[in-house]
């Protein structure tokens, strides 16, 4: 399938996960544990789950306490979070790990190049606005290159302190193009109904 093809499916995924009622939430994630029976998908997840674990903590709490309610511990007066707070915190962290799931589907089977061509291609509309797309795809290249193979220090103000490398990368970098096929089409059309279905 196209890289353009898988980002906007992937896109789609996102809105339906956002829109989708509580109840249909279910059925997407038993849609999104099929895709984890193989490595690749599960291998990203778990590494993109493992980079936002405190993110889901600070947005369950702050669902949990910022919003008014019934208090779940009476007992701890003020200190106590609230029932609605804690479902809407639980329900929002669910809706973020449904997203990581796609995108981990995503990453796992489109190859950096694939996916950095994906990005270069939508990125055309921006292009009569003065937006540099090839300047845009070598610099998002390069510093995924330069990310996943930077030595990783003990420290991370070891990491701010390190001096940046004089040369990082090749100095041409080359993206094959692709050609669109009916069943990109069909992907696009798919997601556009799973759009709607979780807009009813």
């Amino acid at each position: 399938m196209h890289p353009v093809a898988r980002i906007l499916v992937w896109c789609g995924w996102a809105v339906a996960v956002e829109r989708a009622a509580p109840s249909a939430l279910t059925i997407l994630a038993v849609a999104a544990a099929t895709a984890f029976l193989f490595a690749p998908p599960r291998g990203q997840l778990l590494r993109l789950l493992r980079r936002t674990r405190w993110l889901f903590v600070v947005l369950f709490l702050a669902y949990a306490y910022a919003l008014p309610g019934v208090p779940q511990w009476p007992a701890l007066g003020w200190g106590s979070p609230s029932v609605e707070g804690m479902h809407q915190g639980a329900l929002r962290v669910v809706r973020l790990v449904l997203m990581l799931a796609g995108l981990a589907v995503l990453l796992g089977y489109t190859a950096r190049p694939r996916l950095i061509y994906g990005l270069y291609v939508l990125a055309t509309p921006l292009t009569p606005l003065g937006f540099d797309r090839r300047a845009f795809a070598v610099r998002l290249a390069l510093t995924l290159d330069y990310v996943e193979h930077a030595p990783r220090p003990a420290r991370w103000l070891d990491a701010l302190r390190a001096p940046l490398p004089d040369a990082i990368g090749p100095n041409r970098y080359t993206l094959a193009t692709e050609r669109w096929k009916s069943r990109d089409s069909l992907a696009i059309l798919a997601a556009l109904l799973l759009m709607g279905w979780a807009l009813v």
